[in-house]
């Protein structure tokens, strides 16, 4: 939990983001998160189960302020959540949130490509709301 406020509290610099209803072009993606994605072991050698979120646009993998790496859109597997009202998403249409996702993006190399996605690209939920489906961190 400290390692996940510090990383997002030090990240005071984004702009407003919610999870979002997926557009018209993802409108057949699950609405949350489902399923087990398998275990995952972080750089910390933390160890958790993974779901998957359909994330229906790319976007950058935040740590500790700093954009370290991208995540493609798809069905991706994220560990949990966390919100942060000193540091929210970046907005996405009329999606607003201050909720990140923890997962390895796939490209990255500072902290292994570990960080935080956000809500905001996020198919299913409302907005100022944790992603449905998904354990808070």
């Amino acid at each position: 939990m400290k390692r996940i406020l510090a990383s997002l509290g030090a990240a005071a610099v984004l702009a407003s983001g919610a999870i979002v209803t997926a557009p018209a072009s993802a409108s057949a993606a699950p609405n949350g998160c489902w399923g087990d994605a398998g275990t995952k072991t972080d750089p910390e050698g933390r160890t958790d189960t993974a779901r998957y979120c359909h994330n229906y646009q790319s976007g950058d993998i935040i740590w500790y302020a700093t954009d370290i790496g991208d995540l493609y859109a798809g069905d991706n597997w994220f560990i949990c959540q966390q919100q942060d009202s000193s540091y929210p998403n970046p907005p996405v249409g009329d999606a607003r949130n201050d909720w990140w996702l923890f997962t390895q993006g796939d490209t990255g190399s500072t902290h292994g490509g570990w960080g935080w996605f956000p809500a905001t690209k996020i198919s299913g939920g409302s907005n100022w709301e944790p992603v449905p489906g998904l354990p808070i961190c």
